[in-house]
């Protein structure tokens, strides 16, 4: 039982740690998302000042000390700064698992992964790295749209806040939807990344007894 609650927080901790590097990567590749957007020409502002507004947006979003969202070239309605206080909160969730399991994750790479008794957990990552593509036949058979669509409806059920409107909160017009689908495009490499790569290092393991 122990073992199994270890295993968990384990993965927890690594699905923790794929979101937080797909947060903080899309954060340093947002470059290349104003060129590639031709972001400047849409809100006409120059690069500079949109990778300025969007600094302060993720700031909020990932310090826990910052109280306070002020972008000074967007300015943003109240559901629309109620929506952003829901996705820090989430994000803070993700940091507050990784630390909480990161030791359950050192634990399991001293006691399973260096002792060579990976290949018991062989099926479960298997399991781990298939989910991903299931989530990615839906998004290919409804179209992104709707499954971004039925990602907030889910994540945020009960409220419509993420909805923006681009004249109360024209910040949206530098997050385009397909700036998310890189960044779910992104997490799913990382993801699997992650469980691919453990599941190929536990078919050289132990097989389960």
């Amino acid at each position: 039982m122990r073992d199994k609650l270890r295993f968990s927080a384990s993965v927890l901790c690594l699905l923790a740690t794929a979101i937080l590097l797909t947060i903080y990567l899309a954060w340093l590749l947002y470059p290349m998302e104003i060129s590639y957007f031709n972001l400047p020409d849409k809100v006409y502002l120059k690069a500079e000042t949109i990778q300025y507004n969007f600094n302060i947006l993720m700031n909020y979003l990932t310090n826990p000390f910052s109280q306070k969202l002020a972008m000074p070239d967007f300015r943003s309605s109240s559901a629309g700064l109620h929506h952003f206080q829901a996705v820090k909160y989430l994000f803070h969730l993700a940091q507050a698992i990784f630390l909480v399991t990161l030791p359950a994750l050192i634990f399991f790479v001293k006691k399973v992964v260096k002792k060579g008794f990976l290949g018991l957990y062989r099926r479960a990552f298997l399991v781990m790295s298939i989910l991903p593509l299931v989530f990615a036949g839906l998004a290919f058979l409804i179209g992104f749209n709707s499954f971004f669509t039925l990602f907030h409806q889910v994540l945020f059920a009960g409220d419509n806040t993420w909805m923006f409107d681009p004249a109360k909160d024209p910040v949206i017009w530098i997050l385009p939807e397909e700036f998310f689908m890189h960044a779910f495009i992104l997490f799913a490499l990382l993801y699997e990344g992650i469980f691919l790569t453990l599941y190929f290092l536990s078919r050289k393991g132990k097989e389960k007894i």
